[in-house]
């Protein structure tokens, strides 16, 4: 799950991937026509087309969201992409779980369900908050990353995770009320 870097390397994020895939012989010639009409290399136009693509492509096709048009990834791309994968998959788990891997369910799954990682308030003795972008804490995701994914793998217990602690109370007298 972490970017480990190899010594001397630079910054991965900074650089471009490059995609190796397979065109039938028709798509290919077509798509270098289309290239040239742009005078551009194949490789640009290919790119343009998807960030292009990913402008009008629906998030949540395959559930509900109650909204008449569904948000696409050109929408959210400045709320689902950040230099951390801590809040790229804190952001991925609030707006398109379904999108998750396996192993991105087990950690947002630590997440949802530990309130110590959401604003939110007691009622009595039960901690309640609300799974949502504006009460995430994320610097303390942050914070506990590197536990989160001991725990998601297996190698350290969820009891090392934190967890929201009722306040403090104590009796009062009724002596004590000023009223």
């Amino acid at each position: 799950m972490t970017i480990k870097a190899s010594k001397g390397s630079g910054s991965k994020l900074g650089r471009t991937e490059t995609v190796s895939i397979r065109l039938d012989p028709r798509l290919n010639y077509l798509c270098e026509l289309a290239a040239r009409s742009q005078r551009r290399t194949k490789s640009s136009f290919i790119e343009a087309t998807l960030a292009e693509q990913i402008q009008t492509q629906a998030i949540n096709k395959w559930r509900d969201t109650g909204q008449d048009q569904p948000d696409t990834f050109g929408e959210k791309a400045d709320v689902l992409w950040h230099v951390r994968e801590s809040q790229r998959l804190v952001s991925l788990g609030i707006i398109a779980p379904e999108l998750m891997t396996f192993e991105e369910q087990h950690i947002w799954a630590l997440i949802e369900e530990n309130g110590f990682f959401w604003r939110g308030q007691w009622r009595g003795d039960v901690w309640r908050y609300q799974v949502s972008l504006d009460d995430i804490i994320r610097d303390r995701v942050d914070k506990y990353w590197e536990d989160l994914l001991a725990v998601a793998t297996g190698e350290k217990d969820s009891n090392t995770l934190p967890r929201v602690r009722p306040p403090a109370t104590r009796d009062i007298d009724d002596d004590e009320i000023p009223f």
